[in-house]
């Protein structure tokens, strides 16, 4: 395999003038320039990119760990980052944590090991742990979906309490009364406590009671047919239910059909996120949208310019909602 003596000796330059070339560093005549591509094209030379990132202190890497492959947010997050990545020349590393905290932490240690330039966490939740390794990484990182600007980490979150509010108020004026909410795990602050923290002011405001009760279970459709089913029988005076995610919220509505009752008759039923399966559900899932595509492209824009070390206006950026209104409610 030709190396860079050889090309050094058949272009007559030397080879840091060379080095010098392959690295498109200035200084270089033109002349000599044209001449050096020639010899590394006949002498069939291919850089060594890992020799070059070592040399530049680059590894045009960016980690990006996510909790979940098979999501609707995930799936339309990358979507979003990608592109931006890959316009600066960058390439994703994907990291499956499977919701698992833990799992986190070791894989923000061993991006830091394989020197990724940046790393966007879509983060379950934020404890001491997961920030104490975030601000030992030598890399910088943007969470998505958690918010830790208090730890001055940059931040990009959901209005989830607003979306708690919303959906309080949308279920009140469909005539629900006697209105639940199922959430996930309660270390989840944003899908979990700051959802139904926004229901219960919705409710609060229109002088109703508290939700009748705050279930907690996991992001999928059986999980949500399992607790709806209790809840069900435990609170048979039920006619509004707010589900953290759509996914959940899908599983309710074949709970719900299955005891005989009318889900946006009898039950009314909100979601979020605006799963590509609310639109098909029996009957059609109302629920709020949210721009899973543009935080992800807002995220990656966030974190290249803390590698260009560019001034930041803000460390936390807030993103809306839209209303989606279809059968259930």
């Amino acid at each position: 395999m030709a190396g860079l003596h050889d090309v050094a000796k058949l272009s007559g330059v030397s080879k840091s003038t060379v080095s010098r070339v392959i690295n498109n560093e200035y200084g270089v005549k033109a002349s000599t320039k044209e001449k050096v591509e020639k010899a590394i094209i006949a002498c069939g030379y291919v850089a060594n990119q890992v020799a070059r990132d070592l040399k530049s202190q680059k590894t045009n890497l960016i980690g990006v760990i996510v909790p979940r492959i098979a999501s609707n947010a995930t799936a339309k997050g990358l979507d979003g980052l990608s592109p931006i990545i890959e316009q600066a020349g960058k390439h994703v590393l994907l990291a499956n944590s499977h919701q698992d905290n833990g799992r986190e932490i070791e894989y923000i240690k061993r991006f830091n090991q394989k020197r990724v330039e940046g790393i966007l966490l879509y983060a379950t939740h934020l404890d001491s742990a997961l920030v104490k390794a975030i601000e030992q990484s030598e890399s910088p990182v943007v969470l998505i979906g958690q918010d830790g600007s208090l730890f001055h980490i940059p931040s990009i979150i959901y209005d989830d309490v607003s979306v708690g509010f919303s959906a309080g108020q949308r279920l009140i004026e469909s005539g629900a009364k006697n209105i639940g909410f199922i959430g996930v795990d309660s270390q989840d602050i944003a899908v979990d406590q700051c959802r139904f923290q926004g229901l219960t002011q919705s409710l609060q405001h229109a002088q109703l009671n508290s939700p009748l009760f705050h279930s907690r279970g996991e992001f999928s459709i059986e999980s949500g047919f399992i607790q709806t089913q209790q809840l069900l029988i435990d609170w048979p005076q039920l006619d509004g239910l707010f589900c953290a995610t759509d996914r959940i919220a899908i599983g309710a509505l074949k709970a719900i059909a299955q005891s005989n009752r009318i889900a946006g008759q009898d039950i009314k039923v909100l979601g979020v996120g605006n799963d590509e399966l609310a639109q098909i559900s029996s009957p059609s899932l109302s629920t709020f949208s949210y721009a899973f595509d543009l935080t992800g492209k807002k995220a990656a824009e966030m974190l290249l310019d803390l590698i260009d070390k560019k001034q930041m206006d803000v460390s936390k950026l807030v993103m809306g909602f839209e209303n989606v209104c279809r059968e259930s409610c």
